[in-house]
């Protein structure tokens, strides 16, 4: 999963109930979930595409172009304008940007149905941090879901030493996954109290900020690429960025977040099957056990993963 505001909470639920007379049609939740669904399953393909260009780079176009596509949003806003930047959104903007420099980083050295399948581990380690650090308790399901995950993360470490000797693909996704974790965790507190574009806009553009700092800290070049690649690198912030997790995050005002993060599962199906029509890679029985493994454990986290406070107090005065 790459950064959407997606854990199984109700703090990153719409701020005010939705309106029975706004609710749109199932037809038009499903046609927005498909979009986002196929957009952001695009994301890794795109990278690929863009490989002329250093990973930071890749990056920081990505978030750059996300930033100036939604920017007439952001300002043409009717609703009160909070500060651009706090604390929270700091700490939100500079995990995203880790996240991506990780994440596209380790499409250098693994495969694409590696690299997603363990960048899609941050629920997981989101529900150790709430039950060891919020007032939340890991579940018996929730126990089986994470070792699972494991299991299949391993597997997957695993067959990248195995077959490509390199081990830096599989760690690099899955700092790509802590990262995405923080972004999460952050996005829990600050969704309470803005709107889904004051929170993203700004977001977005510390993102793209620290990105454009590492770039330059690393010496590397935004320039001097084909017309090709920059028209990939524009697609990366208009498809994968804007366009599919705005769909995730619009419908979460209609839909639990629950819903979402279990159908979102089909992402790194999805980018598995372009990457073997698009690029040609193989996928071996090693991945698809560790693949199995990795979904079912995030299923079982993302669904009844994690008891809040108020869940147990209901469940024992009932």
């Amino acid at each position: 999963m790459e950064s959407s505001t997606l854990y199984r909470q109700p703090s990153i639920q719409a701020e005010a109930p939705l309106d029975k007379k706004n609710r749109p049609s199932l037809e038009s939740l499903i046609l927005i979930l498909v979009i986002g669904i196929l957009s952001t399953s695009s994301g890794s393909i795109l990278v690929r595409f863009s490989q002329e260009a250093p990973s930071l780079t890749i990056a920081f176009y990505r978030m750059l172009w996300a930033c100036l596509l939604l920017a007439p949003f952001y300002w043409l806003s009717s609703s009160p304008r909070p500060a651009m930047i706090n604390k929270g959104l700091l700490i939100a903007g500079c995990a995203l940007a880790l996240h991506f420099a990780f994440w596209i980083a380790s499409l250098r050295y693994t495969s694409v149905a590696v690299s997603v399948l363990l960048v899609n581990t941050s629920p997981a380690l989101v529900a150790v941090y709430s039950h060891f650090s919020l007032r939340e308790r890991l579940t018996r399901r929730g126990i089986t879901g994470l070792s699972l995950a494991l299991s299949g993360s391993l597997v997957l470490v695993w067959d990248d030493l195995s077959r490509l000797g390199d081990w830096r693909g599989a760690t690099l996704a899955l700092l790509g996954a802590v990262m995405l974790g923080v972004y999460l965790l952050s996005g829990r507190t600050i969704r309470q109290t803005r709107s889904l574009i004051h929170y993203v806009y700004p977001t977005y553009v510390i993102a793209a900020a620290v990105l454009g700092i590492l770039v330059l800290l690393s010496g590397y070049s935004l320039t001097g690429f084909s017309t090709r690649t920059y028209i990939f690198l524009f697609l990366l912030g208009l498809v994968p960025q804007s366009l599919g997790h705005t769909s995730y995050n619009w419908a979460l005002e209609h839909l639990s977040a629950t819903t979402i993060s279990t159908l979102i599962l089909a992402e790194p199906v999805l980018a598995t099957i372009l990457a073997w029509w698009l690029l040609g890679e193989e996928v071996g029985p090693v991945i698809i056990v560790g693949a199995v493994l990795v979904g079912a454990g995030i299923y079982l986290v993302s669904r009844w993963g994690i008891e809040t406070a108020p869940e147990r107090s209901s469940v024992s005065t009932s």
